[in-house]
């Protein structure tokens, strides 16, 4: 009986919500280090939006937003878990924006989620799509204050669509192997 309680308390500290974000704050990190720098400009692709969309899509918006915030936190502090293994500069600079829209896109899902509104693909979708939309909208705006507002479609949004469809597809396929095949 007593090993039974002690698993199950070591268990609820393991999935406790600060210890989830904490787990998210790492896997975006990892995920950050994914990156494709692109010639034309400042803005690489990476695996930053797969994170920043699946923790919350898996774990809604308190577990995500408090990914980000450790995710964010830790780079404002100068450890180097920005993309290219960066800190303060990406805070400052041309991708900034996209970093403010991950904290947006992460209470989107979130939401989304605690809601029930990701229990079907449907859902599940939309919410995806809105969030990379609120992460490229953000990004964009910063951008086009580096690079003009006339470059930012083709320095900001378009090399990224194609990324977009990918991450999606992962998304759906890595949510939905938890969420909708044990539901009724």
């Amino acid at each position: 009986m007593n090993s039974i309680s002690s698993a199950r308390r070591q268990t609820s500290v393991l999935t406790h919500p600060v210890a989830m974000s904490f787990y998210g704050a790492l896997v975006l990190m990892a995920l950050t280090q994914v990156r494709i720098p692109l010639p034309f400009t400042p803005v690489p692709i990476t695996g930053q939006t797969f994170a920043v969309i699946l923790w919350p899509l898996l774990f809604g918006r308190a577990v995500g937003l408090g990914s980000i915030g450790i995710y964010l936190g830790a780079g404002a502090l100068g450890l180097p878990v920005f993309a290219g293994f960066t800190a303060l500069d990406a805070l400052w600079g041309p991708t900034s924006g996209y970093l403010i829209g991950f904290v947006a896109a992460t209470a989107v899902v979130g939401t989304f989620r605690d809601k029930g509104l990701t229990k079907k693909p449907l859902g599940a979708l939309a919410s995806i799509i809105l969030a990379t939309a609120v992460i490229l909208s953000c990004g964009a705006i910063v951008l086009g204050q580096f690079v003009g507002y006339e470059n930012v479609w083709m320095m900001g949004i378009a090399p990224f669509l194609i990324g977009d469809v990918v991450k999606t597809v992962l998304l759906l396929a890595t949510a939905g192997i938890g969420v909708w095949t044990t539901r009724n």
